[in-house]
């Protein structure tokens, strides 16, 4: 086959087709959320510094790879498909019956008590701790820092979550009104508006709320790990608010200066703790305590 033909191919080939679409849509989104966000953050007097960075630059190649549809194609697709159907016993749509108003609310409720836990074992385990660095090695947060995700620490978060997505049903997301609102919510996380937002933000995670998880302060490690909801934090006694937001952000012990960093640091921090793990059993046989090593998952 030549060259000429091969190009021919996959330019008709329909996956490759539909992550050129996606592109096109992230790129539309994304200049979208850029100005709304941009002129939120001005009007709340939040720094706009972040978009002159390295960092958001890394973010922006996040946002095209999963918003394209490419990691999809990649991973997800033919494995959840396999999944799936080995599944199927456990599609119960326990909420399919109710209401359509009913069921979208019980429907976001499950599903973000879930990714809740789901976030705190992304803390808690050191194996997925080190691909969820890639996130918190953010020190410019942005808009755009939401879908800043090692493709590992991704597939685990979504693997956890699927299982409990097919008893519900159907997701809810279709209704274009409910999708428009939690694009906005999930996509100003990480921006720096201001905003308190008042009683809203003992409900939802805000921009303020949210800062906290990624400051660098340690009293501010392991809290506010709500995803859409912050009422689980307060329930779960992980919530913390202050007065003014946390003046640094990222991880202290864990640099990812370029974008090849975020997918080859990770890889190295599970070697990292594979080697203080066998550190650890070594001298516990000693009784001599080791501290926390660099790049562990923050206590707290």
């Amino acid at each position: 086959m030549s060259l000429r033909q091969i190009s021919d191919a996959l330019l008709h080939w329909a996956p490759l087709r539909n992550v050129a679409g996606g592109c096109l849509r992230a790129l539309a989104v994304g200049i979208v959320f850029y100005f709304v966000v941009y002129l939120l953050e001005r009007a709340s007097g939040g720094t706009t510094q972040q978009y002159r960075s390295r960092g958001f630059l890394q973010d922006v190649a996040y946002w095209f790879y999963y918003r394209s549809g490419l990691n999809q194609l990649l991973f997800m697709a033919a494995f959840f498909s396999f999944l799936g159907s080995r599944l199927a016993f456990l599609q119960l749509r326990i909420v399919g019956s109710l209401h359509p108003i009913v069921r979208g609310i019980l429907w976001i409720l499950l599903a973000d008590f879930c990714s809740y836990w789901v976030h705190r074992l992304q803390h808690a385990s050191r194996f997925v701790w080190a691909f969820h660095a890639t996130h918190h090695a953010q020190e410019q947060l942005n808009f755009a820092t939401t879908v800043r995700f090692h493709p590992v620490d991704h597939f685990i978060s979504d693997t956890l979550k699927f299982v409990p997505q097919m008893t519900l049903g159907a997701s809810p997301m279709s209704w274009l009104p409910l999708h428009l609102v939690m694009e906005f919510v999930l996509n100003t996380q990480h921006s720096r508006i201001k905003w308190r937002f008042g009683v809203l933000s003992r409900v939802f995670v805000t921009p303020w709320f949210h800062s906290f998880h990624h400051s660098t302060d340690p009293r501010h490690y392991n809290k506010n790990f709500g995803g859409l909801l912050s009422i689980w934090d307060h329930m779960f006694g992980t919530a913390v608010d202050a007065p003014e937001q946390p003046s640094e952000y990222g991880l202290e012990d864990v640099k990812m200066p370029t974008l090849v960093s975020t997918f080859v640091v990770p890889f190295r921090l599970l070697r990292q703790f594979n080697d203080q793990a066998s550190s650890n059993s070594s001298n516990a046989r000693n009784a001599i305590v080791i501290p926390r090593s660099a790049g562990e998952p923050p206590r707290g």
